[in-house]
């Protein structure tokens, strides 16, 4: 190939993969147990760029795998506020942050079970929902 063409080649290319998007598997530390034990839910932090309503991320992926002793889940999440070019900053240095809820659930509920991120095998602490119950009364 010709020292020209293969120079276009290579902008092409780096213009290309500055626009793409990467994905990681999150970290997982917490996650809200529902009353009935049967959902997990997991918040993470989106990011957008500031005064955009757009999401910079977005899951791309979740897994689940129950056993008898454990519960093992897992997160992909894909950034999606590509540089408009190879030297501009990272876009996430203006972001600001949104609650984005994840949810697993479970084929029985969790009873004993210890839940596992499966990205570095640590157990997730788990806060469980309290049931909500109202007290009508009566009078007269």
């Amino acid at each position: 190939m010709p020292a020209g063409k293969s120079f276009l080649v290579l902008v092409a290319t780096a213009l290309t993969l500055a626009g793409c998007a990467t994905s990681s598997w999150e970290d997982i530390g917490n996650a809200k147990l529902s009353a009935d034990g049967r959902t997990l839910t997991v918040d993470l932090s989106f990011g957008a760029r500031a005064g955009s309503p757009e999401l910079c991320e977005k899951v791309a992926d979740t897994q689940l795998d129950e056993s008898s002793s454990q519960v093992v889940i897992a997160i992909l999440v894909e950034e999606d506020c590509p540089r408009q070019w190879p030297w501009e900053e990272p876009v996430f240095k203006n972001l600001v942050g949104y609650a984005h809820p994840v949810s697993f659930t479970l084929k029985r509920p969790l009873g004993e079970r210890s839940v596992i991120d499966s990205t570095d095998g640590r157990r997730v602490r788990i806060y469980r929902e309290e049931k909500r119950g109202y007290d009508l009364g009566r009078t007269g």
